[in-house]
């Protein structure tokens, strides 16, 4: 198989996925970059900053994934 023929099978599958969870591919960024800008702000020296930018990602992670399945549900009753 050529690269240009996983692509060709590959694309699909990517879209599929992005028409159906679309705002979560684009929130991670934001998740990772507001997670660094927190660790950022209350630290100095570079290690801190990956450790304290993995705490922040994970608390972070766990309050918007929990939103996100508080709504997820509300959603499915409605």
């Amino acid at each position: 198989m050529t690269p240009a023929h996983l692509a060709t099978i590959a694309m699909p599958v990517v879209a599929h996925a992005l028409d159906h969870v679309p705002g979560l591919l684009l929130g991670l960024p934001l998740l990772v970059a507001a997670s660094l800008v927190f660790a950022a702000t209350r630290h100095e020296d570079p290690a801190a900053i990956k450790r304290g930018a993995l705490q922040w990602l994970g608390w972070l992670g766990a309050v918007l994934g929990g939103v996100l399945v508080a709504v997820l549900i509300l959603a499915s009753l409605a």
